[in-house]
């Protein structure tokens, strides 16, 4: 039984990949996180600020993962780059986009007014409404049902002579750090919001659309709310069940062991128990190519109550097979592979729950 609490662990060691994702030559779209204030600095660049206030949340599918945004984003930017927009006949609502669309036919994004507002010191403003269902670029379930989600906004500059090798134009977040970015209807049932966070990257698609020209890099700005769950609704939901089922499993060899048909429908009936709450788990998941923390500790569940159903034949037959003479003496080595059993299973579980948790 220790071997099989040892061989647990190197087991999930092993099915943890450390990278994951597409080769690199099939792959070549990527996101490089970066400092604006160095943009702008370094590189000659042109900054938009660039505020928002997300209004609403709702709608939230992990299986789809996707989810519903309502709220307000706004741009301010300096003469210079007012003057190459009217120059090359594009609308502040053209300069950026929300790349995260799910369907950009069925979005709304509409200007507060009709011209952009003239600031002091030659600077100018608009306001934008959107309405979206947007979709979530990554999700971590690894820690899963301890998870947190980031559910993004993400904005970037669209032209393409505004891209980083041509006019540099720059999306920096609203200096004005009073302003709030989050309305009271932005939350999503189950979770609460941890930390709202603007992240800047520069994007590149990879790819030179059919043009003799190399590959173009955009600013991107990503508003993103960290949402998580409540733990101990998450382990009373999820995890509790999981060891109510273990613990009549690992007292199964308490009882008696002349009583071979009784101790052997426990672990076959814990394990109906263990597939059924571990499917009504993943139907509110999307399809993984990775075990959550809370699957391996249904896979090491299934492989105890396996060992256990084994055993309990073996123990059983042996039982079954001693003279009556040394029935006695059978069951007292029974019952002493029994305890190396109990306290083996009980301290595994542990053992790959803190591998499983440290791993990911």
């Amino acid at each position: 039984m220790v071997l099989l609490v040892i061989g647990s662990a190197v087991a999930l060691k092993a099915v943890i990949p450390p990278e994951r994702g597409m080769p690199p030559s099939l792959v070549r779209e990527e996101s490089m996180l970066v400092d604006p204030k160095t943009e702008l600095s370094n590189a000659k660049g042109i900054g938009v600020e660039v505020g928002t206030f997300i209004e609403n949340f709702h709608s939230l599918s992990l299986r789809q993962r996707i989810f519903n945004a309502e709220g307000f984003y706004w741009l301010e930017w300096p003469r210079e780059l007012q003057d190459l927009m009217v120059a090359q006949g594009i609308t502040p609502l053209q300069l950026v986009e929300i790349t995260n669309l799910v369907n950009a036919s069925s979005a709304q994004i509409e200007p507060d007014t009709v011209a952009p507002v003239q600031k002091p010191a030659d600077r100018f403003y608009q306001l934008f409404r959107y309405s979206a269902n947007l979709y979530i670029p990554m999700v971590d379930l690894r820690r899963s049902p301890f998870e947190k989600l980031v559910l993004p906004v993400v904005l970037e500059v669209s032209p393409e002579g505004f891209s980083h090798q041509e006019a540099n134009v720059v999306l920096v977040p609203d200096s004005n750090k009073k302003n709030s970015q989050v309305g009271s209807g932005a939350y999503i049932n189950g979770y609460d919001i941890d930390t709202v966070r603007s992240v800047s990257s520069r994007h590149s698609y990879g790819t030179n659309w059919g043009f003799d020209q190399g590959d173009l890099d955009f600013s991107r700005l990503s508003t993103e709310l960290v949402m998580k769950g409540d733990p101990f609704s998450s382990f009373v939901t999820w995890i509790l069940p999981l060891m109510i089922v273990m613990l009549i499993v690992l007292l199964a060899p308490l009882l008696d062991g002349e009583l071979g048909e009784i101790r052997l429908a426990i672990p076959s009936t814990a394990l109906l128990t263990l597939i059924f709450l571990q499917q009504t788990y993943k139907a509110e998941l999307p399809l993984l190519s990775y075990l959550t923390f809370l699957d391996f500790l249904y896979a090491y569940s299934y492989i105890v109550s396996v060992v256990l159903f084994v055993l309990f034949l073996w123990r059983s037959n042996a039982y079954a097979g001693s003279p009556d003479q040394h029935k006695g003496e059978a069951l007292k080595m029974i019952n002493r592979v029994d305890r190396v059993f109990q306290l083996s299973a009980f301290t595994g579980f542990f053992v790959v729950a803190a591998v499983a948790w440290s791993a990911w």
